[in-house]
């Protein structure tokens, strides 16, 4: 009598969803190879030069696949912009307790230049501004979610052991905001316009120190100092 067969089985094939739509899981991974994709490519060659045919070719993906999420260059692009931005946005930093309000604007103020003038913020920011004539409103939500999150960490340095209270982050704003046009603006500027951004970010402090005095001088800091 012949035995039977030991040949192992076959494990089953991963199911998938009905119809033979791929798992949440599986379309999630093809989400992030096409943002990574489609950020490389429009960082580096611009907007005009990226075709979603090469970023479906870097992603690894379809064109389908792309098409299936965004109408257009259009809508892929401004996906990557509020995708990225959301991953730029200056982060927040403990202050040591004992700080002058000169010392907390210095230590904040460093901290939002040299995270504004990394490469790849001043990259995207240069991406957006040559799309603003096609896609404004974009362009207006990505500076102002920019320049919103540097004023309100400027805000909270300047309220300092009254941080934690939203009145006075809120009395702080003003201020903040004049800080800001002072220190951040002209140095994102430059950075835009070609500027070494090594020789940017050594002039840093002094820059912060000339705001800092100005405000002094015109007042804006009474009642913080």
């Amino acid at each position: 009598m012949q035995g039977k067969s030991t040949s192992p089985k076959k494990a089953p094939a991963a199911r998938r969803g009905r119809g033979g739509r791929p798992s949440a899981e599986q379309a999630g991974e093809v989400d992030r190879r096409i943002l990574e994709a489609a950020t490389r490519l429009f960082l580096h060659l611009g907007f005009e030069a990226t075709s979603c045919d090469e970023v479906a070719v870097q992603a690894g993906a379809g064109k389908a696949s792309i098409y299936a999420r965004y109408a257009n260059k259009e809508e892929l692009f401004t996906a990557v912009v509020r995708h990225s931005v959301g991953c730029m946005l200056a982060p927040s930093k403990d202050l040591p307790v004992g700080l002058t309000l000169r010392e907390r604007l210095r230590t904040v103020g460093s901290g939002i230049l040299a995270h504004a003038l990394q490469p790849g913020v001043v990259a995207l920011m240069r991406v957006v501004i040559t799309t603003a004539y096609r896609l404004p409103e974009l362009a207006r939500l990505t500076d102002r979610m920019g320049r919103d999150r540097g004023i309100q960490l400027v805000a909270e340095a300047i309220a300092g052991p009254q941080s934690g209270t939203t009145a006075a982050i809120e009395r702080a704003l003003p201020v903040a905001a004049k800080f800001i046009d002072l220190v951040f603006v002209p140095h994102q500027m430059r950075a835009l316009l070609g500027d070494d951004l090594d020789e940017l970010a050594a002039k840093a402090t002094h820059s912060i120190d000339e705001a800092i005095d100005l405000l002094s001088r015109g007042g804006w800091l009474n009642g913080w100092e």
